[in-house]
């Protein structure tokens, strides 16, 4: 029952298989330099203006660890310090920040670097860095002590195709805990804290979107749509609906649009017909995650199901292999490789 408000441990991993479950098992995450990331700016920087544009490289670090530092060294309020997106910890990450800083003065930025953090690049713009602003994200993920190479090549070839556009278990927090923080809110309960209280609603609405992605894929309606399905435009957040027709078809074979899910919140449900009724039953359910986003002031927005890892490409080292992608940003690395590979419990 969701409103019990114990502490439970979450299975953020029951989502349905495009291709069924992998046999491959790997070793993930062994040290950080087995997960690197690259951001992807999506713009060019002007090279002047009051914010200093730090490329960093970070190990063994979060991404707000490097904002308190930046912000400690720098001698600036946490708040002036901007940044595209949360990073992996236990990763090698390449990401930039923004610092505000006056147009005149030169700071002094000899105390960024530690043991974990490099300074990269250091370039001025006209713009502080939002969250999101960022076209993608490069990955070089290390897989060890792979059980069968060749089945893991299969594996990767066949996701060339793409993926089911799942959030990643890290959405969740630890065990899932993010989940239990929203059921606490469902409850009633106040959290002060705006992190965690943003931590809490995005984890209820990622786990609401991928319940609805693997619904259609148990029912053979990931690549197939539904009379009354809402479309994405790739590489846009722009989504509209039409009469399933030849064209209609073509365009997703040839991944122009993608069918889409609901990301919930307040306002009217895009879908009609079969896929509404589709969404609605996966989501039956989870009604009183569904009323929090929407006091919470979250509104309907969608997002597609389908992931395409651009680039994809791996080689064999010994037993590893390293597999190599670019992802748009908001997507996951884990949920490219959940469909092809096995990770080994960690003995941490």
């Amino acid at each position: 029952n969701l409103m019990s408000v114990e502490f439970k441990d979450w299975d953020v991993d029951h989502w349905a298989y495009l291709n069924g479950k992998p046999e491959v098992e790997a070793d993930f995450k062994r040290e950080p330099k087995d997960f690197i990331v690259d951001e992807k700016l999506g713009f060019e920087l002007t090279g002047e203006g009051e914010n200093l544009f730090l490329h960093i490289e970070k190990t063994g670090l979060n991404t707000q660890q490097v904002c308190q530092h930046l912000a400690k060294v720098l001698n600036k309020r946490l708040r002036d310090i901007g940044y595209a997106g949360l990073k992996d910890k236990q990763a090698i990450t390449r990401q930039w920040f923004s610092v505000q800083v006056n147009v005149k003065s030169e700071p002094d930025l000899s105390a960024i670097e530690t043991e974990q953090i490099k300074l990269l690049s250091a370039t001025r713009h006209n713009k502080k860095l939002r969250v999101g602003a960022l076209a993608g994200n490069g990955f070089i993920i290390r897989l060890r002590n792979v059980s069968d190479q060749q089945a893991l090549i299969a594996r990767l070839q066949t996701a060339t195709a793409g993926v089911p556009n799942y959030f990643g278990p890290q959405r969740f927090g630890i065990k899932g805990n993010n989940l239990n923080w929203a059921n606490r809110m469902s409850s009633g309960e106040q959290i002060r804290d705006k992190k965690l209280k943003g931590f809490a609603l995005s984890a209820a609405r990622s786990y609401l979107f991928n319940q609805v992605v693997s619904e259609r894929i148990a029912k053979d309606h990931f690549e197939q749509p539904l009379e009354g399905d809402v479309y994405s435009l790739s590489g846009s957040n722009s989504y509209f609906s039409e009469t399933i027709s030849d064209a209609i078809l073509a365009r997703l074979q040839s991944h122009d649009i993608s069918i889409s899910a609901p990301l919930w919140g307040d306002g009217e449900l895009a879908t009609e017909g079969e896929a509404r009724a589709l969404e609605l039953t996966a989501l039956t359910p989870f009604q009183t995650w569904q009323n929090l986003l929407q006091e919470n002031a979250l509104e309907q927005e969608r997002r597609s199901i389908h992931l395409m890892a651009e680039d994809l490409k791996w080689q064999t080292d010994n037993e590893d292999l390293i597999v190599s992608f670019i992802l748009p940003t908001g997507c996951f690395a884990t949920s490219v490789l959940r469909e092809c590979v096995r990770f080994r419990e960690s003995s941490e």
